[in-house]
């Protein structure tokens, strides 16, 4: 490239010198990056074919919770590993994009994690991962635990026992686009809470209870990384086998919280990417401008060679 361009500006027109550098810069700020794909035409997926799921099932883990999750994010195409302490210990989370922590007692969670894990689990969300927690897993989530939320969890709203609620959708969402949800939906109550703090204007409500208008799910930003709690069991799909365990299928639920559950993971995966990406500027773009750089030069050396001559 640089002998043709040699032989271009020897002609001594610094015109031509000049509009041979456009148009190098105009072909080359439309080159396709490594997969093929222009980055304008660069589109992401509606689902979860592109994400890594991880989800605990470790020591104190609700088995039906975890099952569900898994069967949930399966439906959403991602890939889904179970995974324990010594797993999260030793690497696991190196190639994942969302750490799912289930239904299970946080008090467990904390003992067989360990404090390296807990430090690695805060590490991977700070550095861009993504936590996903359900009821315990959203405790540990808390100040109670981890500290990813900095806040805590209420007793439960209209106290113990397991059964349908009403949750409204925020459809004004500043965070994951939920404008197209159903005002509402019946979910599984179980013992659950809400979640509050001294200062919730980083906070994202997802879902509250009717009955006094607090968050039972929320998501946020932690770091360069995003997290998604909710007290309540969105999981299960009562009366329907698709989510692999028969716990409450005796209850008629009418609809199913999956797809609102794939908008806030896909918020989380795409919220991560944004923050911490270098400045949002892909690496093609870094390749571009030191090529241009480098045709600038050599077009310099020739100028300053032409006014010599």
């Amino acid at each position: 490239m640089i002998q043709m361009f040699t032989q271009i500006v020897s002609t001594r027109n610094r015109n031509a010198t000049f509009t041979v550098i456009l148009l190098l810069f105009i072909i080359l700020t439309t080159m396709p990056d490594a997969s093929g794909v222009s980055q304008e035409l660069a589109t992401t997926p509606s689902d979860l074919s592109d994400a890594n799921v991880a989800i605990y099932s470790g020591e104190g883990v609700l088995g039906s919770s975890a099952l569900a999750l898994r069967n949930m994010f399966l439906w959403m195409n991602a890939t889904v590993d179970f995974v324990d302490g010594f797993q999260i210990r030793n690497g696991t989370l190196d190639s994942c994009d969302i750490l799912v922590f289930p239904g299970g007692s946080a008090v467990d969670f904390r003992y067989y994690l360990e404090p390296e894990g807990l430090e690695l689990v805060r590490e991977f969300v700070r550095n861009g991962g993504s936590y996903f927690g359900i009821c315990g897993g959203s405790l540990f989530a808390t100040n109670s635990v981890l500290g990813l939320f900095n806040g805590s969890y209420s007793n439960p709203v209209n106290g113990s026992g397991t059964y349908l609620i009403e949750m409204l959708v925020n459809q004004s969402s500043a965070g994951p686009d939920l404008a197209t949800e159903p005002e509402s939906y019946q979910t599984l109550y179980w013992a659950s809470a809400y979640f509050y703090s001294d200062d919730m204007s980083n906070v994202i409500p997802i879902c509250t209870y009717p009955s006094n208008g607090r968050p039972g799910m929320i998501a946020f930003t932690y770091g360069e990384g995003t997290a998604f709690l909710s007290s309540p069991h969105p999981e299960y799909e009562e009366g329907d086998i698709r989510d692999g365990t028969p716990v409450y299928d005796y209850m008629n639920d009418p609809d199913s919280e999956w797809n609102l559950l794939l908008k806030v993971s896909r918020w989380l995966v795409d919220e991560s990417m944004s923050q911490s990406s270098p400045g949002g500027i892909p690496m093609s773009t870094f390749f571009i401008l030191g090529t241009v750089g480098l045709l600038g030069l050599v077009s310099v050396t020739f100028l300053v060679r032409y006014r010599r001559s």
